[in-house]
Protein backbone atom coordinates (compact mmCIF):
# COMPACT_ATOMS: atom_id res chain seq x y z
CA UNK A 1 0.00 0.00 0.00
CA UNK A 2 1.16 3.02 -1.41
CA UNK A 3 1.36 6.48 1.61
CA UNK A 4 -1.34 7.77 -0.50
CA UNK A 5 -3.60 4.97 0.38
CA UNK A 6 -2.43 5.02 3.36
CA UNK A 7 -3.57 8.72 3.89
CA UNK A 8 -6.74 8.33 2.19
CA UNK A 9 -8.16 5.16 4.38
CA UNK A 10 -7.18 6.93 7.26
CA UNK A 11 -8.94 9.85 6.44
CA UNK A 12 -11.97 7.58 5.62
CA UNK A 13 -11.99 6.09 8.88
CA UNK A 14 -11.52 9.21 10.25
CA UNK A 15 -14.46 10.64 9.19
CA UNK A 16 -16.80 7.16 9.43
CA UNK A 17 -15.74 7.49 13.17
CA UNK A 18 -16.39 11.20 13.36
CA UNK A 19 -19.83 10.98 15.73
CA UNK A 20 -20.44 7.70 15.30
CA UNK A 21 -21.59 6.94 18.63
CA UNK A 22 -23.66 9.78 18.89
CA UNK A 23 -25.21 9.23 15.74
CA UNK A 24 -26.02 5.65 16.63
CA UNK A 25 -27.51 6.32 20.27
CA UNK A 26 -29.75 8.92 18.37
CA UNK A 27 -31.12 5.92 16.04
CA UNK A 28 -31.51 3.91 18.36
CA UNK A 29 -33.77 6.42 20.52
CA UNK A 30 -35.92 7.36 17.90
CA UNK A 31 -36.33 3.91 16.95
CA UNK A 32 -37.48 2.93 20.25
CA UNK A 33 -39.27 5.57 20.49
CA UNK A 34 -40.84 4.97 17.12
CA UNK A 35 -41.91 1.39 17.62
CA UNK A 36 -43.37 2.08 21.01
CA UNK A 37 -45.64 4.54 19.34
CA UNK A 38 -46.11 1.79 17.12
CA UNK A 39 -47.19 -0.68 19.54
CA UNK A 40 -49.22 1.78 21.86
CA UNK A 41 -51.34 2.17 19.05
CA UNK A 42 -52.29 -1.29 17.77
CA UNK A 43 -52.42 -2.62 22.08
CA UNK A 44 -54.53 0.65 23.12
CA UNK A 45 -56.56 1.68 19.89
CA UNK A 46 -56.50 -0.80 17.41
CA UNK A 47 -56.87 -4.30 18.31
CA UNK A 48 -57.01 -3.33 22.16
CA UNK A 49 -55.78 -5.79 24.69
CA UNK A 50 -54.50 -8.31 21.94
CA UNK A 51 -50.36 -8.71 22.72
CA UNK A 52 -49.59 -11.23 20.00
CA UNK A 53 -50.72 -9.11 17.09
CA UNK A 54 -49.96 -5.59 18.28
CA UNK A 55 -46.07 -6.95 18.54
CA UNK A 56 -46.11 -8.72 15.41
CA UNK A 57 -48.26 -5.19 13.38
CA UNK A 58 -46.21 -2.63 15.44
CA UNK A 59 -42.73 -4.15 14.72
CA UNK A 60 -43.75 -4.62 10.60
CA UNK A 61 -45.17 -1.13 10.30
CA UNK A 62 -41.89 0.78 11.92
CA UNK A 63 -39.63 -1.55 10.83
CA UNK A 64 -40.91 -1.09 7.42
CA UNK A 65 -41.82 2.19 7.81
CA UNK A 66 -37.76 2.87 8.93
CA UNK A 67 -36.55 0.74 5.88
CA UNK A 68 -38.50 3.58 3.37
CA UNK A 69 -37.39 6.54 4.97
CA UNK A 70 -33.44 5.27 4.45
CA UNK A 71 -34.69 4.39 1.29
CA UNK A 72 -36.08 7.67 1.03
CA UNK A 73 -32.78 9.85 1.86
CA UNK A 74 -31.03 8.20 -1.07
CA UNK A 75 -33.59 9.44 -3.11
CA UNK A 76 -32.96 13.32 -1.12
CA UNK A 77 -29.35 12.73 -1.35
CA UNK A 78 -29.67 12.76 -5.44
CA UNK A 79 -31.50 15.89 -5.55
CA UNK A 80 -28.95 17.51 -3.04
CA UNK A 81 -25.74 15.65 -3.65
CA UNK A 82 -24.17 18.13 -0.57
CA UNK A 83 -26.11 15.96 1.12
CA UNK A 84 -24.53 13.01 0.85
CA UNK A 85 -21.71 12.80 3.06
CA UNK A 86 -24.96 11.82 5.44
CA UNK A 87 -25.33 8.10 4.18
CA UNK A 88 -24.19 7.26 7.36
CA UNK A 89 -27.56 8.05 8.96
CA UNK A 90 -29.34 6.10 5.88
CA UNK A 91 -27.69 3.10 6.81
CA UNK A 92 -28.20 2.94 10.21
CA UNK A 93 -32.05 3.57 9.81
CA UNK A 94 -32.08 0.83 7.31
CA UNK A 95 -30.28 -1.45 10.09
CA UNK A 96 -32.72 -0.49 12.61
CA UNK A 97 -35.41 -1.23 9.94
CA UNK A 98 -33.51 -4.40 9.99
CA UNK A 99 -33.95 -5.17 13.31
CA UNK A 100 -37.38 -4.66 13.85
CA UNK A 101 -38.89 -6.48 10.79
CA UNK A 102 -36.23 -9.13 12.27
CA UNK A 103 -38.64 -8.88 15.20
CA UNK A 104 -41.86 -8.95 13.20
CA UNK A 105 -40.72 -12.08 11.81
CA UNK A 106 -39.45 -14.32 14.83
CA UNK A 107 -43.06 -13.27 16.09
CA UNK A 108 -44.77 -14.00 13.26
CA UNK A 109 -43.25 -18.04 13.83
CA UNK A 110 -44.12 -17.73 17.26
CA UNK A 111 -47.60 -16.84 17.39
CA UNK A 112 -49.32 -17.66 14.31
CA UNK A 113 -46.96 -20.94 13.75
CA UNK A 114 -46.20 -21.89 17.56
CA UNK A 115 -42.47 -22.36 16.31
CA UNK A 116 -40.79 -24.96 18.24
CA UNK A 117 -37.42 -24.37 17.90
CA UNK A 118 -36.21 -28.40 18.79
CA UNK A 119 -38.97 -29.77 16.43
CA UNK A 120 -39.05 -27.02 14.01
CA UNK A 121 -40.22 -28.87 10.66
CA UNK A 122 -44.59 -28.73 11.33
CA UNK A 123 -44.29 -25.50 12.00
CA UNK A 124 -42.61 -25.05 8.61
CA UNK A 125 -44.54 -27.10 6.74
CA UNK A 126 -47.53 -25.49 8.28
CA UNK A 127 -45.46 -22.06 6.45
CA UNK A 128 -45.22 -23.47 3.06
CA UNK A 129 -49.18 -24.99 3.46
CA UNK A 130 -49.16 -23.62 -0.20
CA UNK A 131 -46.85 -22.62 -2.54
CA UNK A 132 -49.18 -19.61 -4.10
CA UNK A 133 -47.21 -16.55 -2.87
CA UNK A 134 -51.14 -14.19 -3.69
CA UNK A 135 -52.30 -16.55 -0.79
CA UNK A 136 -49.61 -17.00 0.90
CA UNK A 137 -47.76 -13.77 0.94
CA UNK A 138 -44.82 -15.52 3.60
CA UNK A 139 -43.21 -16.39 0.21
CA UNK A 140 -42.79 -12.84 -0.98
CA UNK A 141 -41.71 -11.74 2.82
CA UNK A 142 -38.94 -14.58 3.46
CA UNK A 143 -36.74 -14.12 0.18
CA UNK A 144 -37.20 -10.44 1.15
CA UNK A 145 -36.22 -11.36 4.63
CA UNK A 146 -33.16 -13.28 3.39
CA UNK A 147 -31.88 -10.06 1.17
CA UNK A 148 -32.31 -7.98 4.06
CA UNK A 149 -30.18 -10.26 6.31
CA UNK A 150 -27.57 -10.40 3.81
CA UNK A 151 -27.65 -6.42 3.27
CA UNK A 152 -27.61 -6.18 7.15
CA UNK A 153 -24.09 -8.50 7.97
CA UNK A 154 -22.54 -6.07 5.06
CA UNK A 155 -23.63 -2.73 6.36
CA UNK A 156 -20.20 -1.83 8.26
CA UNK A 157 -16.97 -0.18 7.43
CA UNK A 158 -15.32 -3.56 7.22
CA UNK A 159 -17.46 -5.34 4.48
CA UNK A 160 -17.42 -1.39 2.32
CA UNK A 161 -13.43 -1.71 2.42
CA UNK A 162 -13.68 -5.79 2.14
CA UNK A 163 -16.04 -6.48 -0.49
CA UNK A 164 -15.45 -2.78 -2.41
CA UNK A 165 -17.88 -3.10 -5.85
CA UNK A 166 -19.37 -6.58 -4.42
CA UNK A 167 -20.67 -4.41 -1.75
CA UNK A 168 -22.71 -2.01 -4.13
CA UNK A 169 -23.65 -5.58 -5.87
CA UNK A 170 -24.99 -7.30 -2.82
CA UNK A 171 -27.04 -3.79 -1.75
CA UNK A 172 -28.81 -3.38 -5.14
CA UNK A 173 -30.54 -6.13 -4.37
CA UNK A 174 -32.54 -3.91 -1.76
CA UNK A 175 -34.81 -3.20 -5.03
CA UNK A 176 -36.07 -6.92 -5.60
CA UNK A 177 -36.51 -7.15 -1.95
CA UNK A 178 -38.74 -3.78 -2.20
CA UNK A 179 -41.03 -5.30 -4.31
CA UNK A 180 -41.13 -8.19 -2.19
CA UNK A 181 -41.84 -6.09 0.60
CA UNK A 182 -44.51 -3.97 -1.25
CA UNK A 183 -46.38 -7.24 -2.59
CA UNK A 184 -46.25 -8.58 1.24
CA UNK A 185 -47.33 -5.64 3.10
CA UNK A 186 -50.26 -4.93 0.16
CA UNK A 187 -51.67 -8.73 1.04
CA UNK A 188 -51.56 -8.99 4.71
CA UNK A 189 -51.94 -5.38 5.67
CA UNK A 190 -55.29 -5.42 4.98
CA UNK A 191 -57.59 -3.13 7.52
CA UNK A 192 -54.67 -1.59 9.50
CA UNK A 193 -52.97 -0.16 6.24
CA UNK A 194 -56.13 2.52 7.00
CA UNK A 195 -54.62 4.03 10.30
CA UNK A 196 -52.63 6.63 10.54
CA UNK A 197 -49.46 3.91 11.21
CA UNK A 198 -50.10 2.72 7.49
CA UNK A 199 -50.81 6.14 6.25
CA UNK A 200 -47.40 7.42 7.02
CA UNK A 201 -45.71 4.41 5.16
CA UNK A 202 -48.00 4.54 2.49
CA UNK A 203 -46.94 8.32 2.54
CA UNK A 204 -43.33 7.56 2.54
CA UNK A 205 -43.04 4.52 0.42
CA UNK A 206 -44.61 5.87 -2.62
CA UNK A 207 -42.51 8.37 -2.36
CA UNK A 208 -39.66 6.53 -2.38
CA UNK A 209 -41.25 4.41 -5.21
CA UNK A 210 -42.13 7.47 -7.45
CA UNK A 211 -38.50 9.03 -6.52
CA UNK A 212 -37.00 5.88 -7.21
CA UNK A 213 -39.13 6.26 -11.27
CA UNK A 214 -37.82 9.90 -11.77
CA UNK A 215 -34.29 8.71 -11.30
CA UNK A 216 -34.24 5.61 -12.88
CA UNK A 217 -36.16 7.28 -16.18
CA UNK A 218 -33.63 10.63 -15.58
CA UNK A 219 -30.28 8.76 -15.62
CA UNK A 220 -31.15 5.79 -18.33
CA UNK A 221 -32.40 9.12 -20.62
CA UNK A 222 -28.77 10.54 -20.33
CA UNK A 223 -27.38 7.21 -21.27
CA UNK A 224 -29.61 6.51 -24.09
CA UNK A 225 -30.98 4.28 -22.58
CA UNK A 226 -28.47 1.46 -23.32
CA UNK A 227 -27.69 0.63 -19.95
CA UNK A 228 -28.57 -2.31 -17.80
CA UNK A 229 -29.97 -0.18 -15.44
CA UNK A 230 -32.73 0.73 -17.73
CA UNK A 231 -33.49 -3.01 -18.34
CA UNK A 232 -33.19 -3.93 -14.49
CA UNK A 233 -35.66 -1.05 -13.69
CA UNK A 234 -38.19 -1.66 -16.16
CA UNK A 235 -38.21 -5.40 -15.37
CA UNK A 236 -38.77 -3.94 -11.50
CA UNK A 237 -41.45 -1.43 -12.49
CA UNK A 238 -43.37 -3.95 -14.08
CA UNK A 239 -43.28 -6.24 -11.20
Amino acid sequence: MTLNQTHNLTEFNRILKTGHWSRLIIVTVVTIFFWLAQFFYQYYIYESGVWETAWVRSHALAGTTLLAVSLFLSIIFKFRPALAGQWLWRRNLGVAGFVLIFFHTTGVMRFYFGLDYFNPWPAWQSVFYTLNPFINPILFGLPSMAILVAMAVTSSDWAVHKFKKWWKFIHRFVYLAEVGIVYHVILTGGAVMKTIPGYLLYIIGGSVIIGQIYWWWRISRLLLFRNLGFWVGWGLIIL
